[in-house]
């Protein structure tokens, strides 16, 4: 069967940007994402949400819970990735990384900082801002494990134990153990000066052993990576590959029937061409790169999950949605499970629009 589609928002003049969605118990979806003038933003930046009481058919009007424009000096606050998680005492929490530009991303990372919301009506309010002492980028969705402990993992640049704008990406994590009042960190996930390991999605597998898959960030089309730990992320072991070659921006979670599900970009080796994705009047006599172009879904089991060596993992790979548009950019990825069992994921694409669009997808383990 094909994989269904529906545009959640399309604003042809406004970059829409790294969704993520929840789900309440009632099935009430609602999904978080920025809108800016770019990928990389230059003037502006706003966090909004849309929710949909229909299973994702339909799509409330934006509601806006941050925006940021340049103070006197021209700095502007780059709200970055948001994640949204519904936790378990029925409330929601969004976070978002934040940093100013300029310096832009060209530090160590560890200017910029995670902040939270929180909404006690699913998502028709929110919160004050809720500062926390968490750094780095594109951080994972908050983990809220069975003990209490909240986990938020992020990257930074990091070489020989030091924060630096020079080495390799390190994924860090943060831990509280009393609902994001008080937190501790970072504790290392991985670093490796071999790769590039970024983006990490911090799995709890059925026996409280947490899996974290990495994005390897070095353009060569090396697989994800993967780290363990067993002590509820303070200390981790690894890494370790995976089957997922070129895998960016890792999502996973646990399937109803025990299985695992992983969402993330494809960006395969060699070179990406010209990536030009912060405005269409800066598109105009580039030349088409291959940037970003396919979305993809992995099914594993959880022994797969499980395994260090290569050769005992393994699973399927489903195609979720192609990008177009000769200036390519998408696959950064959100998902559910919803009531009837089907699959609805969220994601960013440009393909035919001018600026990047938030799409939905249905789809079903029977599809892989």
């Amino acid at each position: 069967m094909p994989i269904e589609k529906v545009t959640v928002s399309r604003n042809d003049l406004i970059y829409e940007f790294v969704p993520d969605v929840t789900q309440t118990p009632d099935g009430k979806l609602i999904c978080i994402y920025r809108e800016s003038d770019g990928h990389s933003v230059q003037h502006w930046s706003r966090l909004v949400t849309r929710t949909s009481v229909d299973g994702g058919h339909t799509w409330s009007d934006r509601t806006v819970i941050v925006e940021s424009f340049p103070n006197e000096e021209g700095v502007v606050l780059k709200w970055n990735c948001p994640r949204i998680r519904y936790l378990s005492d029925g409330r929601l929490v969004a976070l978002c990384d934040v940093m100013p530009v300029p310096p832009n991303e060209n530090t160590d990372l560890t200017n910029s900082k995670v902040v939270m919301w929180f909404s006690e009506d699913a998502g028709e309010s929110w919160s004050e801002a809720v500062e926390t002492p968490i750094f780095g980028i594109v951080p994972d969705k908050l983990l809220e494990l069975p003990s209490g402990t909240w986990l938020v993992a992020t990257h930074v640049r990091m070489k020989d134990g030091q924060y630096m704008r020079e080495g390799q990406s390190t994924e860090i994590v943060h831990r509280s153990e009393d609902q994001g009042k008080t937190w501790e960190g970072p504790y290392i996930v991985a670093h490796d000066m071999r790769y590039f390991l970024c983006e990490g999605s911090i799995l709890a597998l059925p026996d409280g052993e947490l899996v974290c898959y990495l994005r390897e960030n070095s353009r060569k089309g090396l697989s994800a990576f993967k780290a363990f730990s067993k002590d509820e992320g303070r200390t981790w072991d690894g890494i370790y590959p995976t089957p997922m070659d070129g895998c960016h921006r890792p999502v996973s979670g646990m399937l109803p029937d025990g299985q695992v599900l992983v969402t993330y970009r494809y960006q395969q080796g060699g070179t990406s061409g010209t990536r030009t994705i912060n405005e269409p009047a800066s598109w105009r006599g580039k030349t088409p790169g291959f940037w970003a172009r396919n979305t993809f879904a992995y099914i594993e089991t959880v022994e797969s999950a499980k395994a260090r060596d290569l050769k005992e993992m393994g699973g399927v790979v489903l195609p979720i949605d192609h990008d177009h548009s000769p200036r390519s950019d998408s696959g950064y990825t959100g998902w559910v499970v919803q009531h009837d069992g089907r699959i609805f994921c969220v994601n960013y694409i440009v393909d035919d629009a001018p600026m990047a669009q938030i799409r939905g997808y249905w789809f079903s383990q029977s599809d892989f």
